[in-house]
C-alpha cells in the first residue's frame, strides 16, 4: 500500500465531508489495460473459494501495477465478490453461474411452507462473503484494504426468494410478503455488521462496497433495483420502513439506485441515514446528472455519485460547484483518466 497516496485520498476526502462544498473523481473503469481474464463459471464455485479468490488478488496487482499512475480518489482494495447472487443467497437457494456473474434462482413457492428464520452460519453463501473477506484480509495483509461487499435492499431479496412472484403477491400475499422481508432486513443487518467487523479501518474511515470512501460505523452498499419498479406510494409502504429500520442500526448508509428508478429518490433522500447516494445510468434513461438536477432539492443533504462524461462535467460545472460530488469516470485510457481527473481538480 502506498500509504502516501493513502494519506493524500483522506485528506482531500475529509475536506469535501467536513465542507459545504466539493468534489472527489474516482476513474472507475480503465480501458485498454492487460489484465489476464478468466470466466467466473470456470472456478467451479461455490467450491474452489480460495482459487477464485487467489485469482482475484493476482488480477488486482497486475491492474494497480498500471493503474497507481492515475492520482484520483480510489484506494486499492479488495472484497470477495462471485457475480450478484451473493447479495441474496445467503438466505438460502441454488445459484448459477455464467461468465461473468451469477443468479439467485426462486427459493420460496410458498408463505405458508417455508422455515427460514435468519442468516445459517453454515450457509455456504454465508461464508463465501464473510469468511472469504477474512481470507484476503490474512492474504494481502497491508497490499490492499478490504472493502465492504454489501447487500440488498429487503424487496430486492424477497424478488430473488420469490420470483417476479413478488409483484402479485404486494397485493395478494402481503402479510406473507412482510414477514419473509422483515426476516430479509434482519438478515441484511446481521451481513453488513460482519461485514463491518473485517472491513479495513484506516484513520477513522472504510471503503464501501463501489470503492466509496466512508466514516467509520458506516455501511453499505445497500443496492435497490427491482423493486424501484413500485410507484412512489407502495415504495413508502413497503420499503422505506425497511431502509429506516437498517438504518438505525448504523451511523450511515450508502445507498445505491438506478437512474430508471429514480422516481423513489425523493423517498430515500428523508431518511436521513443514507448519507451517500450513487445514481446510476440505465439506457433509453435520463443520465444521472439529468436526475441530480431533477431532484436537486431533495439530495441536498446528500453527498451524490454520478458517473459522467468529460463534456458532462465541462457542461454543468456551475451546478456542480456548488454541490458535495464523487464524480465517477470510465477512461479509454491512462492519458483519459489523467486528464478527468485534471478536469475535476480544476474545475470543480
Amino acid at each position: 500500500m502506498d500509504y502516501k497516496r493513502t494519506d493524500d485520498i483522506i485528506r482531500r476526502t475529509k475536506n469535501v465531508y467536513e465542507s459545504k462544498r466539493g468534489a472527489l473523481i474516482q476513474i472507475k473503469d480503465i480501458s485498454g489495460i492487460d489484465v489476464p481474464r478468466r470466466a467466473l463459471d470456470s472456478f467451479g464455485l461455490p467450491l474452489n473459494m480460495e482459487t477464485y479468490l487467489d485469482y482475484i488478488i493476482e488480477n488486482q496487482r497486475i491492474f494497480w501495477k498500471v493503474r497507481e499512475q492515475v492520482q484520483d480518489d480510489i484506494i486499492p482494495s479488495v472484497t470477495a465478490r462471485y457475480g450478484i447472487a451473493e447479495h441474496s443467497a445467503f438466505m438460502g437457494g441454488e445459484v448459477s453461474f455464467t461468465e461473468n456473474t451469477s443468479w439467485h434462482h426462486k427459493h420460496v413457492e410458498d408463505y405458508q411452507n417455508y422455515t427460514l428464520a435468519k442468516v445459517d452460519e453454515s450457509n455456504i453463501w454465508r461464508n463465501l462473503v464473510i469468511e472469504g473477506m477474512r481470507y484476503l484480509k490474512n492474504k494481502v495483509r497491508d497490499e490492499f484494504f478490504i472493502r465492504f461487499r454489501g447487500a440488498d435492499g429487503p424487496l430486492d431479496i424477497v424478488n430473488a426468494l420469490r420470483g417476479n412472484d413478488i409483484f402479485y403477491d404486494f397485493y395478494d400475499e402481503e402479510e406473507g410478503l412482510m414477514e419473509l422481508a422483515s426476516k430479509c432486513t434482519d438478515a441484511i443487518i446481521y451481513m453488513l455488521k460482519e461485514q463491518q467487523s473485517i472491513v479495513t479501518e484506516y484513520k477513522g474511515y472504510v471503503i464501501s462496497g463501489f470503492d466509496v470512501i466512508m466514516p467509520k460505523g458506516y455501511a453499505g452498499h445497500l443496492s435497490v433495483d427491482a423493486t424501484t419498479m413500485l410507484s412512489d406510494e407502495m415504495f413508502r409502504k413497503f420499503e422505506i420502513p425497511l431502509l429506516q429500520r437498517i438504518g438505525d442500526n448504523f451511523n450511515g448508509l450508502f445507498f445505491h439506485i438506478h437512474s430508471v428508478g429514480s422516481h423513489v429518490l425523493p423517498a430515500v433522500s428523508e431518511i436521513d441515514k443514507i448519507k451517500f447516494v450513487e445514481i446510476s445510468n440505465d439506457p433509453n434513461s435520463p443520465r444521472s446528472i439529468e436526475i441530480f438536477k431533477k431532484y436537486e432539492k431533495e439530495l441536498n443533504n446528500k453527498i451524490v455519485i454520478v458517473t459522467l462524461t468529460q463534456d458532462e462535467i465541462n457542461d454543468n460545472v456551475n451546478f456542480l460547484k456548488d454541490k458535495k460530488v464523487i464524480v465517477w469516470y470510465d477512461a479509454k485510457n491512462i492519458e483519459d483518466a489523467k486528464q478527468a481527473v485534471d478536469l475535476v481538480r480544476v474545475k470543480l
